[in-house]
């Protein structure tokens, strides 16, 4: 039976924000051609399902670039704990009836996941139902009951269109990528005592679905007795060892670092490549493990659980039980309340938390609740932490241990312990099921006392316990959901836990509740109660109590959990008494005053983190929300008329509260650029709200602009302080002289938002920018955007738009109180975005003439002049991410590369390597000495000079504690030689190549005295050092043309070394 959930409040058009910052850029250029603000984050570019583009720097502003016949959509934005979501209008309704998956839109999941632009060029799909759409090739996943599916980006709005339309499908969600979740252990666990008995897992199948398994490796010879590969990986090669370490836990046969089922047989299901898992590989992974008749499952990755039950979890469900396999999952590394992962949250899954060897909680183990239904999970905890088994051959994670094992930590490493466990259960029991499995590790777990429910749920699992345990209980957890305010009605709501006794004699025990609230401290008497208060199982047999949860009892609101504990078990639970609450209801009205059926309500807490989105076609729409302060926003059409309404203050202390949005009491925007034949690109809204220290930004952009629109603000009006409006409107003109010229405008209200708003600048109260941009193959394409943000930083959309030709576009914007930044971004054929750069932000004066550089070289590694982290430690986690092409005007850019490489040494070891541009890493504590190396090749054929860059840098360190991070020290040198348009200099000639040293800010950086230029005319074959005189390298070019290649290297007084390549910095013409 698979469990009710709360369906999850539909997206909204909000921002939110304790006090937005801008994120960082690259340095200034030394002359900069307007002031220098804060800097930008490198662009990153997204293809929505919806077939729209997306461009983001990080900040609260984006550019947003309608996919084809959709050039009028409207595009609602979302800016939450960091995470930014992009929902255009047709998509909300579809998200609110849950035919489509939110992480659709969740533009920085997706550029975690690698499906930004740079990476992928298709959109992958799990549809669920039974499709008609074209969809291309689909693969089926029975266990799902769904087909995975992959189209173009560039085909993508036909195939949302199609599946929208499409009557057999149930939901498309996004084939998202899941992670894996990262000698005394077995110990700890009681495994001796079972082999002693006689228990090696001998005749058990644990499918280990992973990156794959060495099944070489001395410690696993002969255990592997089947393989197969659901990525598109081309081998079944565990490249990172993930895979083998987590199946010689379970089954390695070492005489020192034994599994803990030394007998057992490995199916070896390889779903992981790089780092990600994409969910279609692990579906299948799952569905043919259970087919090779695999008794346990180990599944030591997990990713994003939203409120429902998604395709990883009903897999694990069905499968379970369809076939009785047992699936154990991790729980997750995340560390946090709430954070349990996907497939961990299935009802089904065992899902394992991670201890140390004293028994406390590892402290990156996720917490429960789960989402959507405040249930219990995890289910039960192993040793995580420093845990020593087999080394891949070509593995490249984990400290080494000797020449064959590494030692790793996360609660990828405790699931194989459990999985351990429960096949020696198998073989100890083989007539029962996985869920017998299941209840009887639950029940046997060891809890610490000092844990809740949600860190460990039943305990640490204790073999010792489980195999002499006779009795076990269904279900193995109770969850009674959430009873609604007020309580003083409440009804009493009962369950029934069943205990079966599979051993020769009965067994009789008293049952107690153990149960804590919110704050902490026990429950009061009577809030949960179990009948009858001793209960004897007989021997074989079963035996059933009544659990009651009475949540009139007690005055104290929020989540309470705890365990049901009789003799050898504990079966926990959790409750919620709802904190006061209230039914708010909003009512629409359109420009006729009838009730308004299309409209898009945004609801957000000022003082909580409620946000909602509210509909009904009747015009009047509910939702419960706790007591408060809100912010809305509306959106209400008539006909072709739309007005847009905002009432930045809501209180809501009573029930049945009533808030009226009149389209009637707005009046209209009218917008008048200076030229003639100008055509609006974009139009936006932003009404954002400062209360005790929290900014709440709600946006709207209109990518038809402002026809026909009106706009009006609803309430009470606040102070200048609480509340900034700002309105930016886009226009392109026609070209002058071939050169594209574009409007783009901002302006800035405060107290309320404007009812009616009316403007039309002159020529004289904007500045022109006039951007130029580096020549490039004829066939790439060239998009641009300029954003404008107040001074709150609550930003604001851009259109994104074609530049002909690409060699320059003109802007005449407006600059009271903002400031600018912009974006460049140039696509291959294939649809990729090669090169993605943005500037500073920038401050102009009203009338003043001004110029902006793109893709100009030197191109080669840049910092910030103010804080930023391309290179730190949180914890024990070190990510690097260094900008190696940087443009000569300082613009910070990233884009696809043609091969990436990133990787960590400790000491002259290898502790990790990753395939891509950003690496992180997690480092085992002590200080030592630490090497990162980066190495970038981009594509020849899109770039003829930058063509490749790399980078080495050392320092030490060690770890920190939890919850502190820093900046490691960084040092890279700049190249900013004079060179034609092309990049080029005469051959024969001495080139003065200036440098300029740039250090991560808030890093423990030494001085950076000497340093070392070596120049390559042969792309990096041999290497000649020249002079550096007065802060320059004195290049002297060769009498044939060819490129000249730069390699820097130092060392600062801290002793923090750096070397630097460039392969193809210029050229040289003859």
């Amino acid at each position: 039976m698979f469990r009710p959930r709360k369906r999850g409040a539909a997206l909204v058009a909000a921002v939110l924000a304790a006090g937005l910052t801008t994120p960082a850029a690259p340095a200034a250029p030394a002359a900069p051609p307007a002031t220098s603000g804060a800097p930008a984050e490198a662009p990153r570019t997204v293809t929505l399902i919806t077939g729209d583009r997306v461009v983001v720097t990080g900040a609260a502003v984006g550019a947003f670039q309608p996919g084809p016949g959709r050039e009028g959509v409207v595009v609602h934005s979302t800016l939450r704990d960091g995470r930014l979501q992009v929902v255009p209008e047709d998509a909300l309704k579809g998200i609110a009836a849950g035919r489509l998956d939110p992480r659709l839109f969740d533009v920085t999941g997706l550029i975690e996941a690698g499906y930004d632009d740079a990476h992928r060029d298709t959109v992958p799909l799990i549809v669920t139902g039974t499709p008609t759409a074209g969809l291309g090739a689909t693969t089926a996943l029975p266990a799902a009951g769904a087909v995975a599916a992959e189209p173009a980006k560039a085909e993508a709005g036909a195939a949302f269109r199609d599946l929208l339309a499409d009557p057999g499908v149930t939901k498309v969600w996004l084939d998202g990528v899941l992670r894996p979740t990262l000698d005394r252990s077995t110990a700890q666990i009681g495994a001796p005592t079972a082999w002693r008995s006689g228990l090696t897992g001998k005749g058990v199948k644990v499918a280990v679905l992973d990156g794959g398994v060495d099944g070489d490796h001395p410690d696993l010879k002969g255990r592997e007795i089947a393989e197969r590969n659901f990525t598109d990986a081309p081998d079944n090669v565990d490249h990172d060892g993930h895979g083998t370490h987590v199946a010689a836990t379970i089954a390695s046969n070492d005489a020192k670092y034994r599994g803990v089922a030394p007998g057992a047989a490995i199916l070896d299901g390889k779903v992981c490549r790089d780092g990600g898992c994409q969910e279609s590989s692990v579906l299948a992974g799952m569905q043919w493990a259970v087919d090779q008749g695999a008794d346990i499952v180990n599944l030591s990755l997990g990713g994003y659980d939203s409120p429902g039950v998604d395709p990883m979890e009903e897999a694990v469900n069905r499968l379970s039980d369809e076939t009785g396999t047992l699936f154990v999952v991790a729980a997750g590394n995340s560390g946090r309340a709430k954070t349990v992962d996907s497939p961990g949250s299935a009802d089904a899954a065992l899902t394992v938390g991670a201890v140390r060897r004293d028994d406390d909680l590892a402290y990156f183990s996720s917490r429960g609740p789960r989402t959507g239904d405040g249930a219990v999970k995890p289910d039960i905890t192993a040793p995580g932490v420093n845990i020593v088994a087999a080394k891949a051959s070509q593995g490249t994670i984990g400290t080494p241990v000797g020449r064959r094992h590494v030692s790793l930590s996360g609660t990828s490493m405790a699931t194989p312990h459990v999985a351990g466990a429960a096949a020696l259960l198998a073989q100890q029991h083989p007539d029962w099921t996985g869920a017998r499995i299941k209840s009887v590790l639950m029940a046997s777990a060891r809890p610490n006392p000092a844990l809740t429910v949600f860190e460990q749920g039943t305990g640490r699992v204790d073999l010792t316990r489980a195999i002499t345990a006779t009795v076990g209980a269904r279900p193995v957890s109770l969850a009674f959901g959430e009873q609604q305010w007020p309580h003083q009605d409440d009804a009493p709501v009962t369950k029934t836990v069943t205990y079966r006794n599979s051993g020769p004699q009965p067994v009789t025990f008293d049952l107690a509740v153990d149960l804590r609230g919110p704050d902490g401290r026990p429950a009061p008497a009577g809030l949960v109660t179990v009948t009858p208060a001793t209960v004897t199982v007989p021997a074989g047999g079963e035996a059933a109590v009544a659990v009651t949860a009475d949540t009139r009892v007690g005055t104290t609101d929020g989540l309470f959990a705890g365990a049901v504990v009789g003799g050898p078990t504990r079966t926990p639970l959790s409750l919620a008494r709802e904190v006061e609450s209230y039914d708010v209801s909003v009512a629409h009205l359109d420009a006729e005053g009838n009730p308004a059926p299309d409209h898009t309500t945004a609801l957000v807490g000022m003082d909580n983190d409620v946000y909602t989105s509210l509909y009904d076609f009747d015009g009047t729409a509910t939702a419960r929300v706790p007591k408060g302060e809100y912010m809305a926003r509306t959106v209400v059409r008539t006909g072709n008329r739309t007005a847009v309404l905002a009432r930045p203050s809501m209180t809501v202390d009573a029930d049945h509260t009533l808030f009226t949005f009149d389209a009637r009491t707005a009046a209209p925007i009218d917008i008048t650029p200076p030229a003639a034949g100008a055509t609006p690109a974009i139009g936006d809204i932003n009404v954002s709200r400062l209360l005790n220290g929290r900014r709440v930004v709600l946006n709207t952009a209109f990518l038809s602009g402002f026809v026909d629109m009106s706009i009006g603000h609803v309430g009470p009006v606040l102070t200048d302080d609480e509340l900034t409006v700002s309105v930016g409107a886009q226009y392109q003109a026609p070209p002058v002289d071939g050169t594209a010229v574009n409007y783009r405008f901002r302006w800035v209200e405060r107290g309320e938002v404007p009812t009616g708003f009316t403007r039309a600048p002159t020529e004289d109260e904007l500045a022109e920018v006039r951007t130029t941009f580096a020549p490039a193959p004829a066939d790439r394409q060239h998009l641009h955007s300029g954003n404008a943000s107040p001074p709150d930083g609550s930003g604001g959309w851009s259109a994104l738009l074609t530049v002909p030709g690409g060699g320059a576009v003109v802007d005449h914007i407006t600059t009271d109180e903002l400031t600018w930044g912009w974006s460049y971004l140039r696509l291959s054929p294939q649809y990729r975005s090669e090169a993605d750069y943005s500037s500073y932000d920038r401050t102009y004066q009203r009338d003043g003439r001004y110029a902006e550089r793109f893709l100009f070289p030197v191109m080669g590694p840049g910092l910030s002049a103010l804080p930023a982290t391309y290179l730190g430690l949180d914890r024990d986690r070190v990510t690097a991410q260094v900008p190696l092409f940087n443009d000569r005007d300082g613009n910070l850019g990233r884009g696809s590369a043609e091969s990436a490489r990133t990787a960590l040494y400790r000491d002259g070891r290898l502790v990790g390597l990753a395939h891509d541009q950003v690496g992180q890493f997690t480092v085992e504590p002590g200080e030592a000495r630490y090497r990162v190396e980066q190495d970038i090749a981009r594509d020849p054929t899109g770039f003829e000079l930058g063509t490749r860059a790399s980078g080495a840098w050392t320092f030490r360190t060690d770890v920190l504690p939890a919850g502190q991070g820093k900046r490691l020290p960084l040092s890279v040198v700049r190249f900013t030689p004079e060179l034609d348009a092309s990049g080029g200099t005469p051959a024969g000639r001495l080139l003065r190549v200036p440098l300029t040293v740039e250090q991560q800010q808030g890093a423990d950086n030494g001085e950076v005295g000497r340093i070392r230029v070596e120049v390559s005319f042969d792309d990096g074959k041999s290497w000649a050092a020249v002079p550096v005189a007065g802060g320059a390298a004195l290049v002297r070019s060769p009498n044939a043309a060819g490129y000249a290649s730069l390699r820097a290297s130092g060392t600062d007084s801290k002793g923090n070394t750096f070397e630097q390549t460039l392969i193809r910095a210029y050229e040289i013409t003859k």
